[in-house]
């Protein structure tokens, strides 16, 4: 089970990576010269992971009418339900790290990385949808995802460290 985990952690680590490559290599961006308009391509590409929030939102919404388990505090939530609200919290957490650090990025980094920016927002969208899936499959399929959505997060901050650091 261990190098199972860890075999899978790795394929999220290196898909992510090859589509944070393709992408930013395929991504245009006209113009952003400005902090403004770098900061702005920053927000606007957190919005897909927004939305995968959003979706989860909605299908845990869903699945507590057709359950009736209305109330969280009942203790009468299914096992789907449980899961779809672990998947829903750590969205939110990783987002809370995510967010700055690549709005950090955005405003520090020059002109011709913004695809890069762009595509490190599509990646933390597309990781987190993975983990979602992953964690309905079974526990150990959410390790891509978290793996993918992790060294986003990761990267995504150093960078933004190194541009910032004095």
């Amino acid at each position: 089970m261990g190098l199972r985990l860890l075999l899978r952690s790795l394929v999220g680590i290196f898909v992510a990576f090859g589509v944070w490559q393709s992408l930013g290599q395929i991504i245009v961006i006209s113009s952003a010269a400005g902090a403004d308009q770098r900061i702005g391509l920053a927000l606007a590409s957190l919005l897909p992971a927004v939305a995968i929030l959003n979706l989860i939102v909605l299908t845990q919404m869903r699945l507590r009418a057709v359950s009736r388990a209305v109330d969280p505090l009942a203790g009468k939530e299914t096992h789907l339900l449980q899961v779809n609200q672990r998947a829903l919290t750590n969205t939110v957490e990783q987002l809370v790290g995510f967010a700055p650090a690549l709005l950090a990025l955005a405003a520090g980094a020059p002109a011709d990385w913004m695809p890069y920016v762009v595509a490190a927002g599509l990646v933390f969208a597309l990781a987190r949808l993975a983990f979602w899936a992953g964690y309905l499959l079974g526990p150990s399929w959410r390790a891509p995802g978290m793996a993918a959505t992790f060294a986003i997060n990761i990267a995504t901050l150093a960078a933004a460290i190194v541009l910032w650091w004095p």
